[in-house]
């Protein structure tokens, strides 16, 4: 997983600051949980300036909530709220296609192929679950898209979105979804929308990012979960 961008803040509370974050993101700190500053202060032995500054830090990147006088908690969002994320997130990552459509070169495009290769080395199949070798190989996959679209400072945001997408995920138990059909759509996903990249079809490209984003609720089950 690459860490969050946090080279604002000074070494020990960045160090903090990322591994909070890594907890975060991978589902170690779920939906509504507590995070008590003092528990956190003996286990990086540190003071209390530097784990504040990462929670207030972590706070502004929307991942907590912190209340004067009462404490901290991870974020508890709806389905519904997590649903719109994906929407304006696919539209996010479906620019960043059509940018890659019109702006990759060769050597890109071909590391493009070789990552998506490895998803499918590793998707789960009917019965397996998702390790997080696969959910590492599919955050590269946009990181790549991200990198060929030759737009760094834009990628820097972007990359904000797709931790918040895992952290999403994981805590709406996506780990938990057996291998199979949801996952292998999405493999086949992916494999047109590099076609549609490798093509400079910028238009399709985004097309087919915004749907396969804007999907992953879906297939993760969250929308069954507000249902119930």
């Amino acid at each position: 997983m690459r860490n969050l961008h946090t080279s604002a803040l000074s070494g020990k509370t960045r160090a903090i600051c990322e591994e909070i974050e890594k907890r975060l993101v991978r589902g170690v700190y779920r939906f509504g949980d507590e995070i008590l500053a003092n528990d956190l202060v003996k286990e990086f032995g540190a003071s209390r300036a530097p784990v504040m500054a990462a929670m207030n830090y972590l706070r502004a990147e929307g991942y907590l909530i912190i209340t004067p006088q009462v404490g901290c908690r991870v974020i508890s969002p709806s389905p519904s709220e997590i649903e719109d994320f994906f929407f304006v997130y696919g539209r996010v990552e479906g620019a960043f296609a059509a940018m890659a459509a019109e702006r990759h070169d060769d050597k890109g495009l071909a590391m493009l192929r070789m990552t998506q290769q490895q998803i499918q080395i590793h998707t789960p199949k009917k019965g397996e679950t998702i390790t997080e070798t696969f959910v590492d190989l599919v955050a590269e996959f946009y990181h790549q898209i991200h990198q060929i679209s030759n737009s760094k400072f834009e990628a820097e945001r972007a990359a904000k979105y797709l931790r918040m997408s895992e952290f999403f995920m994981f805590n709406s138990n996506a780990m938990n979804v057996p291998g199979g059909e949801p996952l292998e759509i999405a493999d086949k996903e992916r494999a047109d929308i590099i076609e549609a990249i490798a093509a400079r079809d910028a238009e399709r490209a985004s097309r087919l990012m915004e749907i396969h984003v804007q999907g992953k609720p879906k297939r993760a089950g969250v929308h069954q979960k507000e249902a119930s």
